[in-house]
């Protein structure tokens, strides 16, 4: 993807904490930092989203094209949420990995457009999860070695993590295919089942060893850009990244004993 080096990012962060119905624009491209933590953070975190996207697979803002970012601050509500066509960010920080993680959502809805229930629902909270920490390790230069592949820390007024790819079950995901939860909560389990595929992840990370985002990452988002569509699930995805990988000149034997061991044989 070649583009001209003024390219740059389009952010825009919205107030709504007083009024979300009608939030005031507080800081955008290039204005001077405003002075609020979550307002400057929120912007420096789409920053380094956009850099990491655009470095690493060339992808130039969440359309693909260079549209504007947009994230609101809304108040009352913890945590934060992808909404349409925008970034929702509770009271609180905004983590680099949180921002980046709604921020795949978007990408996902751009290109693939998984539905947002069961299986395929799971698997794109799941896709939030594996690159707003890959956006985190890039930021920090980690590699597979040096993460403690935790996610959402700061997010929650305790500071704790909010997950693991590492260790799911730590959060009370599931980690394997013998454990689905068939609730109807949640839209099908979209958080809970979502830690079968950062398992997945981690294990051919780990195995791959150096930068997750050079490699791992380079498959998960070919699979994701080359084969997943609305009613991918797990299964296909781990044809989607089995063919990734083949055409990455990357290890495949690697991510089939990876989706082996969370329960994903074909």
């Amino acid at each position: 993807m070649t583009e001209s080096a003024s390219v740059r990012p389009v952010r825009r962060i919205f107030d709504g904490r007083k009024d979300s119905d009608s939030p005031a624009l507080v800081r955008e491209e290039g204005g001077a930092p405003s002075g609020d933590a979550l307002v400057d953070g929120a912007y420096d975190a789409l920053g380094v989203t956009w850099d990491f996207f655009r470095t690493v697979y060339g992808r130039n803002a969440i359309d693909g094209r260079g549209g504007p970012m947009d994230a609101m601050l809304r108040g009352g509500v913890p945590g934060a949420a992808w909404q349409g066509s925008r970034i929702l960010l509770g009271d609180g920080a905004a983590p680099l990995d949180t921002v980046a993680a709604q921020y795949t959502i978007g990408v996902v809805q751009a290109t693939a457009e998984l539905e947002s229930y069961g299986q395929p629902g799971a698997l794109a909270v799941s896709l939030g999860n594996v690159f707003g920490l890959l956006a985190k390790q890039y930021s920090l230069e980690q590699t597979v070695e040096d993460s403690d592949w935790l996610f959402g820390q700061g997010l929650l007024p305790s500071g704790e993590a909010t997950g693991s790819l590492e260790d799911p079950a730590r959060f009370e995901q599931v980690a394997h295919m013998t454990e689905y939860d068939e609730t109807v909560d949640e839209d099908g389990g979209v958080h809970v089942n979502a830690g079968i595929g950062n398992r997945a992840f981690y294990l051919v990370a780990a195995e791959l060893g150096g930068n997750a985002w050079e490699r791992a990452g380079r498959i998960w988002y070919r699979g994701l850009m080359g084969y997943a569509s609305r009613t991918t699930n797990f299964s296909a995805f781990r044809y989607a990244t089995l063919g990734a990988a083949r055409e990455l000149e990357m290890p495949a034997d690697v991510v089939a004993r990876a989706w082996s061991a969370v329960g994903v044989d074909r």
